[in-house]
């Protein structure tokens, strides 16, 4: 909307001081904190001042004379030395309600570009289930991948499967030791095995059903190997269940392990070497990440002729590089903040621009029940499942808990707040407001006989209260507000968004009756007003993935 108002200001001044071309790409629109400075104001004076040779209060009294017949313009101001401020009309929120009925959900939504990029989140090892940093890390993911959809950017999500290395065998090793202690309970456990019922419950499972073939094994190595890939693929399935539960579905699952059987790993190190960045050196192969920023360059190949695991990471992203994305964005836990920096140093021997790999980082979640910690360790097998907490609280109540807060900032889970049916309790207050307008339609429909769910249109002329005021011009720069969140990578921000709108809306709803008996023409414009309220509300929820209640 700002965009839509600047080139309308900058093509109406045009025609009177073509000099404005000159400046057009600078003059900005904002939006006053003050009622008293309009709806919105713009600083196109004063950057016309130097082109013109002129005060910019001068020039900026001449631009008022031509806005002042514009009829989305009830009213413009030049205060202080030249700034313009602009008090939009009825007709330009006519217009905005109008669009909004009309456009539903894809109100506001860039045109496609021909942007194309990809998003990789979650990436959890499949060693065990999705903890709730995975969960943190699933909706910042989800909810990106969303915003940079309605900034018009073509998204593909990807998930990267830790099936190769250590981790793979130990899952095995630990399977393996609970499968042999069913029969042999003083059967050694791997001092650094996973812990856990899961655990178990894949090992009852192979003893129930595969136990013959097990113990019929050459060899211990190549009975564990099985259970390592059993374990791995039960577990990995029911990651896929769980983060399809929670409304997280991915566009490729990609396997580590696919990168060293199909020789991408050795593609990427051959690309590098032909660009002259691969060197050896103390019987280790090295690539040069120091020209690329990095504090020292990097071993790829050990001396023992294995790949380190930074080779693997370097053709995971040349793969992603040869796809054809126009950047990358990648969810990580923050345990891997020091790592970014040599990653994106090897990705840039790709002559690739700096900023073609992006990270957002998620910081750890502490969860609180009755004023106290719920202390957690994997390794232990003590710790909540995703799948739990969304058990106790509900999917919307977890979504819109680890979208509180900067995803690269510590989040406090409090499992009552959570479950408060008040408006202490963010997300119902926001379900809430979408449930309210929801019972007022119905009570128009059943009481007065009036469907507000059939097209109407009202007379917003007649909705002269400021709180009115207000609702519209929020309405009209939503948009705005979820575009800056998409560009900056700012997920967080739709929580704000969403609980500024419902206030705003709860306090209209307080102060205001809706089913004006006495007046049917003000009824239809307040029933209107909020008919798009609620299409807002949609468009938010489903960018977030919450449910729009419509009973509570």
């Amino acid at each position: 909307m700002k965009e839509e108002l600047r080139r309308k200001i900058v093509n109406l001044v045009k025609k009177e001081i073509p000099q404005i071309s000159e400046v057009e790409d600078k003059i900005k629109i904002e939006l006053p904190k003050e009622d008293q400075f309009g709806d919105v104001s713009t600083n196109a004076a004063f950057l016309l001042s130097k082109p013109l040779r002129d005060k910019p209060l001068n020039i900026a009294n001449r631009i008022k004379e031509i806005l002042e017949d514009v009829e989305e313009f009830s009213k413009v101001e030049v205060a202080g030395a030249g700034f313009i401020n602009i008090f939009l009309s009825r007709k330009f929120y006519d217009e905005i309600l109008k669009k909004i009925l009309r456009e539903k959900e894809n109100y506001g939504r860039a045109e496609r570009k021909e942007g194309y990029i990809n998003v990789e989140f979650v990436s959890a090892n499949p060693t065990g289930p999705l903890h709730l940093g995975h969960g943190r890390g699933a909706v910042v993911g989800n909810v990106i991948s969303n915003l940079y959809e309605y900034a018009g950017y073509k998204v593909e999500r990807e998930f990267y499967i830790n099936d190769a290395g250590r981790q793979i065998y130990k899952l095995g090793e630990s399977v393996y030791a609970r499968f042999r202690q069913i029969d042999q309970p003083d059967y050694p456990f791997p001092e650094d095995g996973y812990h856990g019922e899961y655990i178990k419950e894949i090992a009852q499972h192979l003893y129930k059903y595969e136990k013959e073939k097990i113990l019929s094994m050459v060899d211990e190595k190549q009975a564990i190997d099985f259970c390592s890939e059993f374990a791995k693929d039960m577990l990995l399935e029911k990651i896929k269940n769980d983060l399809k539960e929670f409304g997280v579905t991915f566009d490729i699952w990609f396997s580590e392990r696919s990168l060293y059987t199909s020789g991408k790993v050795d593609e990427a190190i051959d690309f590098l070497r032909k660009k002259g960045l691969i060197y050896e050196k103390e019987g280790a192969v090295w690539v040069k990440t120091t020209l690329f920023g990095d504090d020292k360059d990097r071993v790829i190949i050990k001396s023992d002729g294995s790949y380190t695991y930074f080779a693997g990471d370097i053709a995971y992203h040349y793969d992603k590089f040869k796809r054809g994305y126009d950047f990358v964005v990648n969810v990580w836990g923050a345990d891997h903040h020091g790592y970014f920096p040599r990653l994106k140093s090897a990705v840039m021997a790709f002559g690739v621009r700096e900023d073609w790999i992006r990270v957002i980082f998620i910081q750890l979640v502490k969860l609180f029940k009755e004023g106290k910690e719920i202390k957690m360790s994997k390794r232990s097998g003590s710790f909540v499942t995703l799948k739990e907490l969304i058990e106790e609280v509900g999917k919307d109540a977890v979504i819109y808990f680890f979208l509180t807060k900067d995803p690269d900032t510590h989040l406090n889970f409090d499992i009552d707040l959570a479950l408060k049916k008040s408006s202490e309790n963010p997300v119902y207050y926001v379900q809430y407001a979408h449930a309210r307008i929801c019972s007022v339609f119905r009570e128009a429909k059943e009481r007065l006989g009036f469907d507000p769910e059939k097209d109407f249109e009202g007379s917003i002329e007649l909705l002269k209260e400021d709180q009115e005021r207000i609702l519209m011009k929020h309405l009209a720069f939503i948009p705005d507000l979820i575009l800056e969140a998409a560009l900056k990578e700012q997920p967080h921000k739709l929580t704000q968004i969403t609980y500024d709108l419902a206030s705003d809306f709860h306090y209209y709803y307080n102060n205001f009756k809706f089913l004006v008996e006495e007046d049917e023409k003000l009824m239809r414009a307040r029933l209107y007003l909020l008919k798009a309220i609620r299409e807002t509300f949609r468009t938010l929820f489903k960018l977030m993935g919450i449910t729009p209640v419509e009973r509570m």
